[in-house]
């Protein structure tokens, strides 16, 4: 197994598509930012580090959407290239090409959005003024993303399973936009026509919970409700898509 990740990992980080999908999404953080500073320089006082850090608690619903991208980067179009069969012809067991990519799809993950976030808060630091309020501001962004992480993962997991039981990697990422976003849209609406379950299901579904979290600032029993969740969402989406990879004809 640690070979094979170790070649897994080697393959995906010397690709640039890794490199210069996150350049981009570096370069529209120093877009906002440099927005943020002008407005600031215009005259506006309420321009602050805290004013402009809370937005992520906000935005961390974005995440979920990362995975369609991390999760291509490792991928590669193993169908199209037929790299996916080769694999399996040459004897490499699918739990050991399941689970690998799988890790491999979280550290791509965690790598980038450990960058996305150093570049944006730290601009906050050193480019906006500071106030009292700065240590509930940081304890904030760490409350909502420690409930999201376990939420995260869990639309990793989902998204994975898409790109290994289907085809085409743009039916898959779109498969994976419709079960992380969509699916709650209809529980609400099945919960408003046939009955209040759909709505309870609903709340446990990572997009609803993740946006849940910056209104429900430090209830830590929510917190371990987001991980609970998620490690729950990870595993069955994991199960479910290691077994249907199993019984899979490769051709």
């Amino acid at each position: 197994m640690r070979n094979y990740l170790t070649a897994e990992c080697y393959k995906t980080f010397r690709r640039k598509y890794f490199y210069i999908v996150l350049a981009v999404c570096l370069g529209l953080e120093l877009v906002l930012l440099g927005c943020c500073w002008l407005t600031l320089s215009w005259g506006n006082p309420n321009v602050t580090f805290s004013s402009t850090a809370v937005l992520v608690p906000f935005l961390l619903g974005m995440g979920l959407c990362a995975p369609l991208i991390t999760g291509d980067i490792v991928f590669s179009d193993q169908y199209k290239h037929n790299t996916l069969k080769n694999e399996v012809s040459y004897g490499v067991p699918r739990a050991r090409i399941y689970l690998g990519k799988l890790a491999v799809t979280a550290l791509v993950s965690v790598l980038a959005a450990l960058a996305m976030l150093g570049l944006y808060l730290g601009g906050c630091w050193l480019l906006f003024p500071h106030a009292a309020g700065d240590g509930q501001t940081w304890a904030l962004v760490g409350y909502c993303l420690a409930g999201a992480f376990p939420l995260w993962l869990a639309g990793l997991a989902v998204v994975n399973a898409c790109y290994f039981l289907i085809r085409s990697n743009t039916i898959a990422a779109f498969t994976g936009v419709g079960i992380l976003l969509l699916v709650s849209q209809i529980f609400q609406l099945l919960g408003l026509l046939i009955h209040p379950v759909f709505e309870v299901i609903r709340q446990f579904m990572p997009n609803v919970m993740v946006d849940s979290l910056a209104n429900m600032a430090f209830q830590w029993n929510y917190v371990g409700l987001c991980w609970l969740s998620g490690l729950v969402w990870f595993a069955a989406a994991t199960a479910i898509g290691l077994l249907a990879f199993r019984r899979k004809e490769i051709r």
